[in-house]
């Protein structure tokens, strides 16, 4: 039976989304802060916290992120594409959209090459950690259906 989303789980998508954001923003601010503080809008507050208008310009890209998520891994928009086709889509999106908010806002100067790199390598290890749960959670999904399907299949012999 195949699920159907509903808007509870693309809001559910998005939250889990900014959380997992606003923890790792968090975890910078304390280790980063006051050296980010002049040149990232992000720490403006230094150590001292994170500032009201960088969490919602991160719940508005939490939310663009979900959008993104939902047209690259539904069937509504996009049909005849490969699961690899539509993750490369995916965080190619979403790293363009990084730079637009990050040239917008002002959360690192787009022209530095550390700030990017360091963003890169916080995408790939969220983006492969991401990746290796959705594939364990399919597996350990498709197994409860075959096994149920087995039982099935010997109830009715």
């Amino acid at each position: 039976m195949l699920k159907k989303n509903t808007i509870f789980d693309f809001l559910v998508s998005v939250m889990v989304i900014y959380g997992i954001t606003v923890i790792s923003i968090c975890v910078f601010t304390y280790i980063f802060g006051d050296e980010a503080q002049e040149i990232s809008s992000i720490y403006s507050l230094g150590q001292s916290g994170i500032a009201l208008k960088t969490l919602v310009q991160f719940l508005l890209m939490s939310f663009l992120v979900g959008a993104l998520r939902w047209m690259c891994f539904t069937d509504v928009l996009i049909k005849n594409f490969s699961i690899a086709g539509r993750t490369i889509t995916m965080f190619t999106s979403v790293i363009a959209l990084v730079g637009i908010f990050a040239g917008v806002f002002r959360w690192f100067p787009v022209d530095m090459a550390l700030p990017w790199i360091m963003f890169f390598i916080c995408f790939f290890i969220y983006a492969t950690v991401g990746v290796v749960l959705s594939v364990w959670k399919e597996k350990k999904e498709n197994k409860i259906l075959q096994d149920a399907l087995e039982r099935l299949k010997e109830e009715n012999e």
